[in-house]
């Protein structure tokens, strides 16, 4: 009986003029991405390798020496561009897409002699903004026509499920049959699940067609089992947008008073809250601004030289072993940069605290658990990024202990690394040398989208199971 059921309610949605303007707009927006991004990945790819090229020639230009590299650093470090960009790519603009691993931030000289502190990590901000979470529509991605635009046809096709049949009296009629009521709202949400996968279905192999077939991004097994994810997730949202409609149906007998109820519950969903509760979380529990977080920096420094006041009377040479002047210094300037380099770390651990909570606060709105999901399956957005750092601070430690085991292979050494008299002037063969390459892993991407997914199965079942409560005591 579901089926005989469904298939009257889908008859009549494949007939109506909704189902018309779905196709349209969905088929548009796709192609409208597919173009889009048809030579931006090719274009990204490029762009990366030759700046990778360009902050290695840097680094081998520094390698005639080791305390070059000790000072000037391994150079910009690159994120590498994702593949599937255009499922969800709008937020890149407010991420940065490097790190700067280099040149130390302060010398002096005097008497003759002139010290340099220890090349630095840096975290540039390509947007001071962290909560302009609004999207970019400059390129439409797949997150936007998925959270946006099926949940708004989601409402189209739901909005008068009900209402519109109790007001005709035809509700009536088929209950006056020996059928049940939660076969009939089983019946509208399959039909009306099914009418809106089609139209999808088919824009998203147009879209995949058009992006393959141009050779410039390659998709391989990885890319299409997450892809296959992706699609997943869109039908389950679709599910919880179908199963709102159908609760605001039954609740409400005038079909236009259930479409604009639901059009002030996507909105307050899709827009509002999405993009104001990360900026109401922000303005509660601030991070350093700018200016606090230099006035920390110069705190430490004057603290630093308040108990390295002895150092200036004391000269470094390049004596073996190690004077203890020499020493002095060395410690001083390897203690002036992991402090600064823990300061860097708490505030740059304190950010991204903040944005995770966030987010996490966030997720009451489907459409954001949607983006989230997508962007962690894409290799994009904040998830991305914070695995990037992560790759970032292991490849320092890696790249710091590999000079500190070449100093002090160097016979002719003091091995009092930091200043330029303690520290091996020996050329680094720079093939030797620890190159940083960014790898995307999807390992805990998947456990990621578990989560985003168990959250909108969730929503769901909550929605559906009040929609058949209302249905169940609605008067027909």
């Amino acid at each position: 009986m579901i089926w005989h059921l469904t298939k009257r309610e889908l008859y009549d949605h494949l007939n109506s003029l909704r189902f018309a303007f779905t196709m349209s707009v969905l088929f548009v927006l796709m192609i409208v991405n597919a173009i889009g991004y048809l030579s931006e990945y090719k274009a990204q790819s490029v762009a990366y390798q030759k700046k990778v090229s360009a902050s290695l020639d840097k680094m081998r230009s520094n390698a005639d020496s080791l305390y070059n590299l000790l000072t000037e650093g391994p150079g910009i470090l690159y994120k590498k561009p994702s593949m599937l960009s255009f499922c969800t790519g709008s937020d890149e603009a407010f991420i940065p897409e490097s790190v700067d691993a280099g040149r130390a931030s302060w010398s002096v000289g005097f008497s003759g002699f002139s010290v340099r502190g220890i090349w630095r990590m840096e975290y540039p901000q390509s947007n001071p903004n962290l909560w302009d979470t609004m999207p970019d529509y400059t390129n439409v991605d797949w997150g936007d026509i998925i959270s946006v635009v099926l949940s708004l046809i989601a409402i189209l096709f739901t909005f008068d499920a009900v209402s519109s049949e109790r007001a005709r009296g035809t509700l009536r009629l088929i209950l006056s049959n020996s059928i049940s009521r939660g076969t009939v709202l089983v019946s509208k949400y399959l039909a009306a699940l099914i009418a809106i996968s089609i139209p999808f279905l088919i824009a998203v192999l147009i879209n995949l067609f058009l992006l393959y077939t141009s050779g410039n991004i390659p998709l391989g097994t990885s890319e299409w089992g997450r892809l296959s994810v992706i699609v997943f997730i869109a039908f389950v949202y679709v599910s919880i947008c179908l199963a709102l409609g159908l609760l605001i149906s039954s609740c409400v007998s005038n079909s236009s008073t259930s479409l604009m109820v639901l059009l002030l519950i996507w909105t307050t969903w899709v827009v509002l809250l999405p993009s104001t509760l990360g900026a109401m979380i922000s303005g509660k529990q601030p991070t350093m601004t700018s200016d606090e977080f230099r006035t920390h920096s110069e705190i430490l420094e004057q603290n630093l030289d308040e108990q390295y006041r002895d150092r200036w009377a004391k000269i470094p040479s390049r004596t073996l072993p190690a004077t203890q002047e020499t020493l002095l210094w060395s410690k001083y300037i390897i203690e002036d940069a992991e402090r600064k380099a823990e300061l860097n770390k708490e505030h740059l651990d304190a950010q991204i605290s903040q944005l995770q909570l966030a987010r996490s606060i966030t997720r009451i709105s489907p459409a954001s658990i949607v983006r989230y999901g997508i962007e962690s399956l894409a290799g994009t957005g904040f998830t991305r990024h914070v695995q990037f750092l992560e790759q970032v601070h292991r490849y320092a430690d890696e790249f710091q202990a590999f000079l500190v085991d070449t100093d002090r292979a160097d016979p002719g050494s003091p091995h009092a690394i930091g200043p330029k008299e303690g520290t091996s002037q020996k050329p680094v063969r720079f093939e030797a040398l620890p190159k940083f390459e960014d790898r995307i892993s999807f390992s805990g991407a998947y456990n990621a989208a578990v989560t985003d997914i168990m959250l909108l199965v969730l929503f769901f079942a909550v929605l559906f199971a009040g929609a058949f409560f209302f249905f169940l005591r609605a008067d027909v």
